[in-house]
């Protein structure tokens, strides 16, 4: 039965933001289809190399360096502008998926492994330059005052609709063998797509440039943010917390497929277990970050990452008795879930916001290293030692793991007054560059305190 107070919530939001919720979810539908944990299955399907899988799954992270720099024609071109036209674009990299049967025909497999490479990384780098445009526009229609309230019914609708999707995907690739099967699941995103941004005419507001940050601050702040050693210290720490879940994420799914045999559907439902787990839990870490502080969750939760990854060790091929994957699965996903959450609340209360651009852009660089280089050296690692390159990205992720939650350990976050409340319904694990955008824009916007 569904809960009479969530309808309530949705009823009582005012017209605009309702239309903007839709549009979210229609997105999210695209997203997971284009750019979700199905990339690597499909990059495998067409028998791409572990190394270049690494280098496709770099493309998304690595992209984040543009939201830094799309600000600027946001301000100019105000976000309506600026969404349809890289929603738009970026739907038509995503098209070009559709011309590898006729590319492998002609000039041979490779020629699906370079059409892939070229949609994706031209769907990513078009959607991080649109992707600051985003959250401007729902703070210009949503009033403050609904605003909790829309985070609320967001969060649990995106979460609630992406354990659809990863089932919905499940079932179509348990149709039939082959690519083919995954052309359906891009034909899918694709659509969506397409009708999201015929979607978004009916969106209001977006028209006029909603911030204005001189040029000299967004580079020149960056330097001093880097004067700060504390904040050093974070970012550093970040790197290698982020990048010990990053390890993992990659080699994990590879693994289940080409060591272990799963089929690419009975993946796709682990992985939508794995998101019902982040569901159950992802309101208690941010609320144990609120009584212990994020820095003490935060080594907690890296800590109990890298005995997931030492857990992989267990997983073991054709050996009569082996660690179940399902629960290893389940446990990666709500830990590196909560650590993220976390992490960005941490953030938050470092950021000071008299030099809030440098520091939010610092942030960025380092999320985008840490989740951008780890898949490409996994990648590579892999297709040098088989079975043994697998085991190699599971140990350094677990070694990563536990120097960072003895680092965050001995770190100090004061969480006495965090800018933000409920950060854990601003932040979607399951799509970090819309978190980061978001968090940048919050940041950006917020006005300093009277020191009276």
């Amino acid at each position: 039965m569904i809960n009479l107070s969530f309808i309530k919530s949705i009823r009582d939001l005012p017209t605009a933001p309702r239309r903007f919720l839709l549009f979210s979810c229609i997105n999210l539908i695209s997203w997971q289809c284009i750019v979700g944990q199905v990339l690597i299955l499909f990059g495998r399907s067409i028998h791409m190399p572990s190394s270049w899988v690494g280098i496709l799954i770099s493309f998304l992270p690595l992209s984040l360096f543009l939201v830094i720099f799309s600000m600027s024609a946001v301000e100019k071109y105000g976000p309506r502008k600026v969404l349809i036209y890289t929603w738009l674009i970026r739907n038509l990299f995503a098209s070009t998926v559709f011309a590898i049967p006729f590319a492998v025909n002609r000039w041979g497999e490779q020629a699906a492994w370079h059409i892939l490479l070229f949609a994706t990384l031209g769907f990513s780098m078009v959607r991080a330059f649109g992707v600051s445009a985003w959250f401007p526009w729902l703070h210009e229609v949503v009033p403050k005052s609904a605003l909790g309230t829309y985070f609320a019914v967001e969060t649990i609708i995106s979460q609630a609709l992406t354990i659809v999707i990863m089932f919905a995907i499940a079932n179509i690739l348990g149709m039939s063998g082959g690519a083919y099967r995954f052309y359906w699941v891009y034909f899918v995103g694709v659509t969506t797509g397409m009708i999201s941004i015929f979607y978004i005419r009916r969106i209001p507001g977006g028209l006029s440039p909603p911030l204005e940050v001189a040029a000299h601050e967004k580079f020149s702040a960056i330097l001093q943010a880097l004067k700060d050693k504390k904040y050093k210290l974070f970012i550093f720490f970040i790197i290698i917390s982020m990048s010990s879940i990053m390890w993992i994420n990659v080699s994990s799914i590879l693994y289940l497929r080409d060591i272990l045999g799963f089929s690419d559907t009975k993946i796709m439902i682990f992985m939508a277990f794995g998101a019902f787990g982040i569901t159950l839990t992802v309101r208690y870490w941010s609320r144990h970050a609120e009584r212990y502080g994020s820095h003490k969750t935060m080594s907690i939760l890296i800590g109990a990452h890298s005995l997931i990854a030492f857990s992989w060790f267990a997983v073991i091929p054709d050996a009569s008795w082996t660690m179940p994957a399902l629960p290893i699965i389940i446990a990666g996903s709500v830990f590196s879930a909560g650590f993220s959450i976390v992490a960005y609340r941490g953030m938050m209360c470092l950021v000071p916001l008299e030099n809030r651009v440098g520091y939010t852009s610092l942030w960025i660089v380092g999320i985008s290293i840490a989740n951008g280089i780890p898949p490409i050296i996994a990648g590579k690692l892999i297709d040098l030692f088989q079975i043994s390159g697998f085991r190699l990205c599971f140990l350094i992720s677990g070694i990563c793991g536990i120097l960072a939650a003895f680092l965050w350990n001995s770190f100090r976050i004061d969480d006495e007054d965090v800018p933000i409340s409920d950060i854990h319904l601003m932040i979607r694990p399951m799509q970090p560059l819309r978190s980061i955008s978001r968090l940048v824009w919050m940041i950006l916007t917020m006005k300093k305190k009277d020191n009276g």
